[in-house]
C-alpha cells in the first residue's frame, strides 16, 4: 500500500550530525569553565536517551556541579550556534539516499514532514547546508521540540503530527535513526523504519518493522 505520508523523524536521519553535536558539546562546555569532556563512546551511550537540556542535567547530577538550570540551557544554546555554525560552514551533507527518498515522495503526491525533537535551528542549518536536496518550502509540515510537550520516546510529536496532517497512523511510514525515536513513532501506532547513524548503530531495534543501512532505493510501501 502506498502511504498518504512519510515521516522524517531525527534530524540523525537527514544528516549524520552526532560527532558535529559531540564537539560542539565539549567546545561549550570549555567555554563555560568547565573541566568535561565527552568522548565517542561516552556521547554513544547518552544518545540512549533523547533531549540534548536532559544530558546536560544527567551530567550536572553525575558530577555535582550543582549548575543552575538557566546555566544549563545556556550551555546547550552555545552548543547549538556552535553545531549549526559547523553544519553549515562544512556544507554537511544529507545521507545516501535522502534527498532522492523525498523528491520520490514529493513527485508521488505523498506528504513529506520532518516529526524532529530537536530545535529549529538545527532544522533551518541542515536545510542551508543541503540546499535544494532538502526543500523544506514542499514540505507539509516541520515538528520541532516546540510542538509536544513530552520528548521521545513519548510519543507526542508524532501525534501532534497526525493531527495536524489529518492522518491516520496507518496512513504513515516513518524513518528514524536511534531506539527512543523508534519507539516514539510504534507508540503512536506508525509504521516504522529505522536506519542508524553510525552513533546508533548499537542500540536495540527489535520494535522497527524494517531496518536498513542506507535509504537508497527504498521504497515507498507499507505491507499490508
Amino acid at each position: 500500500m502506498k502511504p498518504t505520508a512519510l515521516f522524517i523523524g531525527s534530524i540523525g536521519v537527514m544528516a549524520e550530525t552526532s560527532d558535529i553535536q559531540r564537539r560542539a558539546y565539549n567546545q561549550a562546555l570549555k567555554e563555560a569553565g568547565l573541566d568535561w569532556e565527552w568522548d565517542k563512546e561516552t556521547y554513544r551511550e547518552l544518545l540512549t536517551d533523547s533531549g540534548g537540556v536532559k544530558r546536560l542535567s544527567r551530567l550536572n547530577q553525575e558530577k555535582e556541579a550543582n549548575l543552575s538550570d538557566d546555566d544549563i540551557k545556556k550551555i546547550h544554546a552555545r552548543k547549538t550556534e556552535l553545531a549549526c555554525q559547523e553544519i553549515v560552514n562544512d556544507k554537511t551533507s544529507l545521507r545516501p539516499g535522502v534527498a532522492e527518498l523525498i523528491a520520490k515522495a514529493l513527485e508521488q503526491g505523498i506528504k513529506v514532514a520532518l516529526v524532529t525533537s530537536t530545535y529549529q535551528e538545527n532544522i533551518d542549518a541542515i536545510a542551508e547546508a543541503a540546499g535544494d536536496d532538502l526543500p523544506i518550502d514542499k514540505l507539509s509540515a516541520v515538528m520541532t521540540r516546540d510542538d509536544a510537550e513530552n520528548n521521545k520516546p513519548a510519543p507526542d510529536v508524532y501525534l501532534a503530527a497526525l493531527k495536524r496532517l489529518s492522518l491516520d497512523s496507518s496512513e504513515v511510514i516513518a524513518i528514524e535513526d536511534s531506539e527512543p525515536s523508534l519507539k516514539a513513532a510504534k507508540q503512536a501506532g506508525i509504521y516504522t523504519v529505522v536506519t542508524p547513524g553510525k552513533f546508533t548503530d548499537q542500540q536495540d531495534f527489535s520494535e522497527a518493522d524494517q531496518q536498513l543501512e542506507s535509504l537508497e532505493g527504498f521504497e515507498l510501501t507499507i505491507p499490508r
